[in-house]
C-alpha cells in the first residue's frame, strides 16, 4: 500500500546505499527465503531503488539512538528534510523527541489516509 503512494509519487521515499543494502539483507534471512526467492529479491530492491530518492550515505552520523548502527538513518532524514521515519525498529519508535519523529507503516497509513 505505501509502495503505491511511493511510486505514485504522492510521497518521497528517501534512501540511501547503506539502506537499501540493508533492505537486501534482511530479505535474504531465513525468514523471507522460504517466502520469496532471488529473483523477487532482486524486483523488490530494484522497485524501491526506482521509486525512491537516492542520497548518498550519511558520513559521520551524529550519536543519537541506543543502536549507533541506526543513527545513520537519522542523519538521513534529517539532511532530506523528512517529515517522518516509517519503520518498525523499537529502538527509533521507542525514542522520545527524535527529529523527525519515528511512526510505523500502521500510522503512516492512517496519516496518508490510506487506512482508517
Amino acid at each position: 500500500m505505501i509502495y503505491d503512494v511511493v511510486s505514485e509519487m504522492s510521497i518521497e521515499a528517501i534512501i540511501c546505499p547503506r539502506l537499501l543494502a540493508e533492505v537486501e539483507r534482511a530479505l535474504r534471512k531465513p525468514y523471507f527465503r522460504e517466502l520469496i526467492d532471488d529473483q523477487e529479491i532482486a524486483e523488490a530492491v530494484s522497485i524501491i531503488r526506482d521509486a525512491g530518492t537516492m542520497l548518498d550515505n550519511p558520513v559521520d552520523p551524529q550519536a543519537v539512538l541506543r543502536d549507533p548502527t541506526d543513527d545513520y538513518l537519522v542523519a538521513l532524514a534529517q539532511e532530506a528534510g523528512a517529515e517522518a521515519i516509517v519503520t518498525s525498529d523499537r529502538d527509533l519508535l521507542d525514542h522520545v523527541d527524535l527529529t523527525p519523529p519515528a511512526i510505523d507503516a500502521r500510522k503512516a497509513c492512517k496519516l496518508l489516509t490510506l487506512t482508517d
